[in-house]
């Protein structure tokens, strides 16, 4: 990737994100803002015209990065709102795009984005201020860049994206558990079904490929790293490995498991661990979970338990973002990824929000 563009409507928000995004990336890409004097046809849709300025920017080498709430003025883009550059970054179907609002983020919002199907193509940022946006902003341009740049080394571009994902991630054995994220994914489809028409053969396979990294970047990012199952985050990993949270931090605890730490792409934006590599660790040392691994290796710590009902954890709460036992959660959401079985919502919190949103 070579480009971050920015859609900002405050001039001096605006000019200080850049400036710390220009600091971060140093010189290794441009930063560049919509402004609309690229706009060739000023007669046309903002969406048209949006389309025909991104157009300037190669496939998969531009990261666009926009403020949810364009209530200020954009020059040339009066009125423009954050919907209007999404659909158009959508259609063209080759820059990923991330979405950032500026406010207190609600109870529960984070889990609402993260199952909103519409949401599965973009990435939503909280924002904490410009310098810790400017990061997470550049750290998923490193992950974009690193998978455009490793899909373009493949010699099978023709893979299905479960392949070509688990080529990415060196992880080659799983191709089937990472399908199983993909199994029903509307996101996916999203990505791909609706260029289809009108092309054919080998323009399909060469609109494919542009498309390609996006699409694989956002399914890692807003599906396999974000629901438990393949890959574990830290909590979602002490409870299954049944070890007390703030032992799991531990310096001789996290020396045992770390040849299952997760490096892939856009690994800067959290910590995450092999299930599978966490569950060889385990066969090779005879042992049936973290706890007795841990005892067997004579260090103290204490087992993961639900918070409420004190059994052994296991699985990992969407909502609350805690460990939780399986009697006392609901799995199988119709929302969840197939292949994220360690996913579950705590079974008063499902009771309270099944109503509003629609789990089932």
């Amino acid at each position: 990737m070579k480009h971050i563009v920015v859609f900002e409507d405050i001039e001096a928000k605006r000019i200080e994100l850049i400036r710390r995004l220009k600091q971060r990336l140093r010189g290794k890409a441009s930063v560049e803002w919509i402004d609309g004097e690229g706009a060739q046809v000023m007669d046309r849709t903002y969406e048209s015209q949006l389309k025909e300025e991104m157009k300037k920017y190669p496939p998969g080498k531009a990261l666009v990065i926009c403020d949810k709430d364009l209530s200020g003025m954009i020059p040339k883009y009066p009125g423009l709102s954050a919907s209007t550059v999404a659909a158009a970054v959508d259609e063209i179907g080759h820059h990923p795009i991330c979405l950032y609002a500026r406010g207190e983020r609600q109870k529960g919002e984070e889990f609402l984005r993260s199952l909103a199907p519409w949401e599965k193509k973009r990435i939503i940022l909280d924002f904490k201020g410009e310098e810790d946006l400017a990061a997470d902003c550049v750290k998923i341009f490193k992950g974009f860049h690193k998978i455009d740049s490793s899909y373009s080394s493949l010699k099978k571009k023709r893979s299905t994206p479960a392949q070509a994902l688990s080529e990415i991630l060196g992880k080659p054995e799983i191709v089937d558990s990472i399908a199983l994220y993909g199994s029903g994914e509307q996101g996916l489809l999203e990505d791909i079904m609706p260029f289809i028409k009108g092309l054919s053969g080998k323009k399909i396979n060469e609109e494919l490929g542009k498309r390609m990294p996006r699409i694989l970047g956002n399914w890692l990012y807003t599906s396999i790293l974000r629901f438990p199952g393949i890959l574990v985050n830290e909590i979602a990993a002490a409870s299954y490995l049944n070890i007390h949270l703030k032992d799991f931090t531990k310096p001789s605890i996290q020396k045992i498991f770390s040849s299952a730490k997760y490096k892939g792409p856009f690994a800067e934006m959290g910590q995450w661990w092999w299930r599978h590599e966490l569950d060889d660790i385990l066969i090779n040392n005879e042992c049936k979970d973290g706890f007795d691994l841990a005892n067997k290796k004579r260090l103290r710590l204490k087992p993961c338990k639900d918070e409420q009902s004190n059994e052994r954890a296991g699985f990992y709460c969407m909502v609350t973002e805690k460990p939780v036992s399986e009697k006392n959660s609901r799995g199988s959401i119709s929302w969840f990824p197939s292949g994220a079985d360690l996913t579950r919502i705590r079974k008063d919190k499902f009771n309270e929000l099944a109503p509003w949103i629609g789990l089932y």
